[in-house]
């Protein structure tokens, strides 16, 4: 079999490294390509405190739905800094004369590849595939700049490489992606970003286990922690708290960012201990609507301008985040994840104990927590309705959107 061999850190893998492998398996007319992570790459290491169990595993979900791709763990599992021709003798050996291997690498890697160690001890077992990037300029290129090669050389640097190593160099063409592992790193909580570049199975994996979690996040935690505490009456702190934490555990459940969910609820309530007053007047500023129950009720608005507060005090600047907080009172038709995690929290939080059925709808928010919304909303229109006036009209427009939303699953099933 024709078998091509794409290595990397892939922490995390993304669509870049799927698309170089796609291409290669059409265009050079491979069978197989077999993902190998790095255990131990002598030329740098490998950040975001992650295990090379994980990054194996992000990379067996990232392929599975791809019989044409498989998982090779040979230097994953070495426990010496693994050079590349060690690992091509080591595929010789175990395989010899039942596959024919073909290196992938970059066109960075390509420039530099007199450098590696042995370049010659790999070319004696595979071919090469250099993955050309059709966006480099001269500068980026001209890595070397003690040499004449420059990325207007390809051509030439290929049969220049075939000669030298007596071995096939073969430019594959791939649409570049304006991505790296590292910014994927950076941006783990921008949950949009992630879902465009990362595969649906490895992004899951990533949240359940709440890997690249770095302590940076969790300071910035402890800092609004101290801000929040100084603005709230105890009583209404010790619910924030309570807020925060059962935000968190469901965002495990549902795999979502816990960092995100926690900072939503640490916030929600922030506007809470200011005067109506004072509310009303941010809206004015702010030039918020401000509806006829909220302004009979300026409570309501509490939301509204704990959004305010989030972004201008306390320096959020993530739309989710700020979402969830306007909307974690009344909801809204179509919550995101979020939206729904702190509808939900802000209503079980364990020092929550005056609600109808509280013990039920606990159990039900780690099992469908639509259903759970929808269980509050049927209790909360019927209180308030006790009293028509103080019913917020986008309370009723939500409890229609989960009636439909639910009751139309249940009857369809």
């Amino acid at each position: 079999m024709k078998i091509g061999i794409l290595g990397g850190t892939f922490n995390p893998i993304h669509i870049g490294h799927i698309n170089i492998a796609k291409a290669a398996l059409q265009e050079c007319n491979l069978d197989e390509i077999w993902f190998m992570p790095n255990g131990r790459p002598p030329h740098k290491h490998t950040p975001g405190n992650i295990t090379n169990m994980e990054r194996l595993e992000m990379v067996r979900l990232a392929i599975s739905d791809n019989p044409a791709f498989k998982v090779c763990d040979i230097e994953i599992n070495r426990k010496e800094p693994g050079y590349s021709y060690v690992t091509f003798q080591e595929l010789h050996d175990l395989y010899k004369d039942q596959h024919e291997f073909y290196f992938i690498i970059g066109e960075d890697s390509f420039w530099n590849f007199t450098k590696w160690v042995k370049p010659e001890e790999i070319c004696k077992y595979t071919r090469i595939i250099v993955a050309k990037r059709p966006n480099w300029t001269e500068q980026e290129m001209l890595i070397d700049k003690s040499t004449s090669v420059k990325c207007t050389d390809f051509d030439a640097t290929i049969q220049k490489y075939k000669k030298m190593f007596h071995q096939d160099f073969i430019p594959l063409h791939v649409n570049e992606i304006d991505i790296s592992s590292s910014e994927l790193r950076r941006d783990i909580y921008n949950r949009n970003l992630l879902k465009k570049y990362i595969p649906a199975n490895a992004l899951s994996y990533i949240y359940k286990n709440n890997l690249y979690q770095i302590h940076h996040e969790l300071y910035e935690i402890g800092e609004i922690d101290k801000k929040v505490k100084e603005a709230l009456k105890t009583s209404r702190y010790e619910h924030t708290v309570g807020v925060m934490h059962t935000a968190a555990n469901l965002a495990y459940a549902y795999e979502y960012p816990y960092v995100n969910a926690m900072i939503a609820g640490l916030l929600h309530d922030c506007a809470k201990c200011i005067s109506d007053q004072e509310r009303i007047e941010v809206c004015k500023s702010h030039r918020l609507t401000i509806s006829d129950i909220e302004a009979k009720y300026p409570h309501l608005l509490h939301g509204k301008v704990g959004s305010v507060f989030a972004k201008e005090i306390y320096e959020i600047n993530d739309e989710d985040i700020l979402h969830a907080i306007t909307w974690h009172t009344t909801g809204c038709p179509n919550m995101s994840i979020l939206d729904k995690i702190i509808y939900v929290a802000d209503y079980i939080e364990p020092g929550r104990d005056k609600a109808p059925r509280l013990d039920e709808i606990r159990h039900m928010a780690y099992i469908n927590i639509d259903r759970c919304i929808y269980m509050i909303l049927q209790d909360s229109v019927e209180y308030l309705s006790k009293n028509s006036d103080s019913m917020d009209e986008t309370t009723l427009e939500t409890y229609e959107y989960f009636k439909k939303l639910v009751e139309g699953k249940t009857n369809d099933n």
